[in-house]
């Protein structure tokens, strides 16, 4: 009986959950469609695991500058964007987070922004931020030994470590 009332709760907890994230979306693809009807939109975002994570929205114009700015940040399903207008007019290539009074995960919301813009002006594909699960598994293969494949910078030579054998293999 206790086992049939607990799988009824953690079902119905599901669903809510489920519900309240399909809401969430639905208020991140209206907002965006909106800022999108208006222009073109650069997007920074940040997740976290335990604290609170952060999407920013700029609607830029022609020359780079920030027209309007939208933000979400917070731990659960129940937030939803609001205005930040805080950096409307200034270049989006040259925005600083730092002196600005904000969150931790908002100000790295607003640099990869700047990033994802910096990049996509110079012809390249932004990179998606790592997942909270993929930043424990790559401190983990750092504490083991592992190495993650340097990224490539244009204008700088890597280099890059072999393991080598330390003896000869024996071929018949």
């Amino acid at each position: 009986m206790v086992f049939w009332t607990v799988l009824a709760a953690v079902a119905v907890i599901y669903a809510v959950n489920a519900f309240l994230s399909m809401r969430q979306m639905k208020n991140f693809s209206s907002v965006y469609s909106a800022l999108r009807r208006r222009g073109r939109v650069v997007i920074g975002k940040q997740k976290n695991a335990l604290t609170s994570g952060a999407i920013v929205m700029f609607l830029i114009d022609a020359d780079g500058l920030v027209v309007t700015g939208r933000a979400m940040t917070g731990i659960t399903v129940w937030t939803r964007f609001k205005d930040l207008g805080t950096f409307d007019g200034q270049a989006v290539s040259e925005l600083d987070p730092a002196p600005i009074r904000m969150s931790a995960s908002m100000r790295k919301a607003v640099a990869n922004a700047r990033d994802n813009y910096l990049t996509v002006e110079a012809g390249g594909i932004p990179v998606e931020p790592p997942t909270p699960l993929m930043k424990i598994i790559n401190r983990v293969d750092a504490k083991v030994g592992r190495r993650q494949a340097p990224t490539p910078v244009p204008g700088r030579a890597t280099t890059v470590r072999t393991v080598r054998r330390r003896k000869p293999l024996v071929t018949d």
